[in-house]
């Protein structure tokens, strides 16, 4: 009975060390791609688009000004 649970011990801490690892390596991947978007707006490379918008008097409905 001993090796049994020894198997099925191994078998869960190696599950739990890949779940372990996936979940830091996605918070790292979404760290890692915020600075770098941070990285390229400080340098202008991505603009931040902005749409302005105005009411129609006619419709009262919002549409994009230009």
């Amino acid at each position: 009975m001993g090796g049994v649970l020894t198997l099925a011990a191994t078998v869960a801490a190696a599950a739990g060390a890949v779940a372990a690892y996936r979940f830091i390596e996605r918070r790292q991947r979404e760290v890692t791609d915020f600075v770098r978007s941070a990285k390229a707006r400080a340098r202008g490379e991505q603009p931040e688009t902005v749409i302005d918008y105005e009411r129609d008097p006619a419709t009262g409905v919002f549409k994009p000004r230009g």
